[in-house]
């Protein structure tokens, strides 16, 4: 799957955008979607996020429960940063994500998907997007 990352900076902030930020973006589909909780495995790296959303989601990922776009969200909104994640996005019954969004060290945030609406969307809303390939 293509995969995009996204350099741009929080506004506000002086955090690369993370996955927090992409969520409300990427529309319905990711609303509907079970998400789930991990590290970044390709980078050895377990979960690490800040703020009292942070346990929430390090229980997630230790459970692999998927929960719906709409409880992450809420989850999201009581995170500060996400350091290191993977966040899955299954629709019902697909065994296959459609998208994956990562955070990688507080340096880039990536979206991984073959959903070309959600490419074209991440490229108009964010300004310093780069291909992975």
């Amino acid at each position: 799957m293509p995969t995009l990352q996204i350099h741009d900076l929080e506004p506000q902030h002086a955090a690369v955008v993370d996955p927090r930020l992409v969520l409300p973006m990427l529309g319905e589909r990711a609303i509907r979607a079970s998400w789930q909780v991990a590290g970044v495995a390709r980078f050895n790296e377990t979960l690490s996020a800040t703020g009292e959303g942070a346990i929430h989601l390090e229980a997630l990922c230790q459970s692999l429960k998927r929960v719906s776009g709409v409880v992450l969200g809420q989850i999201f909104g009581q995170v500060e940063q996400v350091i290191w994640g993977e966040f899955s996005a299954y629709d019902d019954g697909d065994g296959t994500p459609w998208v994956i969004l990562r955070a990688i060290d507080s340096s880039w945030c990536e979206v991984e998907t073959d959903d070309v609406v959600t490419l074209v969307r991440v490229s108009k809303t964010f300004a310093d997007v780069r291909t992975d390939r």
